[in-house]
């Protein structure tokens, strides 16, 4: 979801012979039970999905990041599964697979430098490594150094729909961008966070060629310049996806170096500029977050060196083919990312990050959704399971698929995205991240009703959860979309606190959890409903008029 022994699975699985202990194939032919639904199917099988989550989730995998040997043999396990229960291949060539170019980066961090002068005299700051500021690697250049006079642009935000500008009457061409971390208060999450994803192509589009972003006190709160310090130093990689020109993708082609500074570091460059910090602060920390931008009386000097090489990483895709003669053109996408953050090194004992829920639940899910669906009556509407990797390192795989779809993009309708969904208690209720944004909303509701569930409101609304997931990618080509999840009620809320608190992106996420396989059960049987209610319906899943992500991305709207 925003980090053993030797491996012969990958060969072993690519011949379709190495299963989990309990063998999916076999467990299958024990599912009978049909539950009541427009269209048949059999029930939600606990065991099979267990099988799923302990292969995926299992130490020889060695956590499943992106490139490594270990995602090759689950993208393996994961189309041997589609292949045995009869879901057609819908990745390049005929195959299962859409392989996704990777630019892999290692910051060189013994060969970063960042220092700031005064462009009047020359006088060099004061700013050390680590404590005053950060310089962050590169997925596009090996090695880069700029030097350039900086701006200040506030937040650095520009939202047409709230007339709001903060580089209005700031030159920036050629120069370095100094933005506050984060977006103002005020806006709605996931609105806001989308603004604050665009930043860095702001600043590209207006002719930057570099960035340093200022932590603000509430920045440091949520996540801090220490952290952002300590992560730079874990051997974790960072990603971009290549296109076929052979240059990194990205929004903001301009930027060719970025750092950070704390709040020392950004006290040091503010003060020297002769204006109030801690007046800037309080603004930025207001309603709104007004502050005005100025051009500062510094040159920045930013130079990096990162170890690049270029790794392939699958996404896995099947499609199951809808009944309808005219309507199976349409596809119905199923999400789930398989990925996970591999090894981490500053564990002391265990290393290996299983991501047992984060993702194999939600991947084994999809499986069995898959199975469901094509045991019991085809739906009509075609649709589609889309595995994809790379979302750890910032939603890639997915990126790449809208980008470079496997099947015509306007037959591509609604997606359900499915994204650590925390089985360790018996859920009452879900939770579908952007639900009111579309139709697709009372096609939960509908699913969840039957099952005497509920649909309950975003509990975490100021995270602004619905851009940060693998579906936004398919927002992002006009698609309406969910982020399905368990919910709050019966535990829920401690449920999901402790897995924040113990085990989110750390070795604990395992099979020690005392997973509710039933409760998994149940989540694949309201997920089946769901993905069913959509292809069934006549009318294909449209956006609600004039909704923000609707008109971002040109995506199809209700008629009134």
């Amino acid at each position: 979801m925003n980090y053993s022994t030797g491996l012969v699975l990958s060969t072993v699985l690519l011949a379709g012979a190495c299963t989990p202990a309990s063998e999916p194939a076999d467990v299958a032919n024990e599912t009978t039970t049909a539950i009541a639904t427009e269209t048949t199917m059999p029930a939600a099988n606990a065991d099979l999905i267990e099988a799923h989550i302990r292969f995926l989730a299992d130490d020889d995998l060695q956590g499943r990041e992106a490139g490594t040997e270990g995602y090759d043999a689950a993208a393996a396990y994961v189309a041997s599964q589609m292949e045995a229960l009869g879901v057609l291949p819908a990745g390049d060539d005929g195959t299962y697979f859409q392989t996704v170019p990777l630019q892999r980066s290692y910051r060189n961090s013994d060969d970063l430098a960042f220092s700031v002068t005064r462009t009047d005299t020359g006088e060099a700051l004061s700013f050390e490594e680590n404590v005053d500021h950060v310089v962050f690697g590169s997925t596009r250049r090996a090695e880069s150094a700029i030097t350039a006079e900086a701006v200040f642009v506030g937040f650095g935000v520009v939202a047409p729909d709230l007339g709001r500008d903060d580089y209005a009457g700031l030159d920036v061409d050629g120069k370095i961008v100094v933005t506050l971390s984060g977006t103002p208060k005020g806006i709605q999450t996931e609105e806001r966070a989308y603004y604050g994803s665009r930043k860095s192509a702001e600043a590209s589009k207006r002719g930057a060629i570099g960035s340093v972003s200022l932590t603000t006190p509430t920045r440091e709160q949520i996540y801090s310049f220490a952290r952002l310090v300590g992560e730079g130093r874990l051997e974790s990689a960072s990603m971009g996806w290549l296109k076929p020109d052979g240059e990194t993708y990205t929004l903001a082609p301009n930027l060719q170096a970025a750092a950070g500074l704390s709040l020392e570091g950004g006290r040091k460059l503010i003060e020297s500029a002769g204006q109030d910090f801690d007046a800037i602060m309080e603004a930025a920390d207001a309603e709104g977050g007004a502050v005005q931008g100025f051009a500062l009386p510094h040159t920045i000097s930013i130079s990096q060196s990162s170890t690049l090489d270029v790794v392939e990483s699958d996404n896995v895709i099947g499609l199951i083919e809808g009944s309808d003669p005219e309507l199976k053109d349409e596809i119905i996408v199923l999400t789930a990312h398989l990925d996970h953050i591999g090894i981490s090194q500053s564990f002391e004992d265990d290393k290996i990050n299983n991501g047992a829920l984060d993702n194999a639940a939600g991947v084994a899910t999809l499986l069995e959704v898959a199975r469901m669906m094509l045991e019991g009556e085809r739906p009509r509407r075609s649709v589609m399971l889309l595995i994809v990797t790379a979302e750890e390192k910032g939603l890639l795989g997915a990126q790449y698929f809208a980008q470079n779809p496997t099947v015509d993009a306007s037959r591509l309708v609604g997606n359900v995205n499915l994204d650590m969904p925390v089985l360790t208690y018996s859920f009452e209720d879900v939770v579908a991240f952007g639900s009111d944004r579309s139709t697709i909303e009372s096609a939960v509701i509908a699913a969840a009703e039957d099952m005497n569930m509920a649909l309950s409101p975003d509990p975490f609304p100021d995270q602004g959860l619905f851009t940060r997931s693998d579906h936004f990618r398919m927002v992002e080509i006009g698609v309406p979309a969910v982020f399905l999840a368990t919910g709050m009620a019966n535990g829920g809320d401690a449920a999901w606190a402790e897995h924040f608190a113990k085990n989110y992106h750390r070795p604990s996420d395992d099979l020690n959890n005392n997973l509710d396989f039933d409760a998994a059960a149940r989540f694949a049987e309201v997920n089946a409903r769901i993905a069913l209610e959509l292809a069934n319906r006549d009318e294909r899943p449209l956006w609600v008029k004039d909704d923000f992500f609707a008109r971002q991305f040109n995506g199809p709207q209700v008629a009134e």
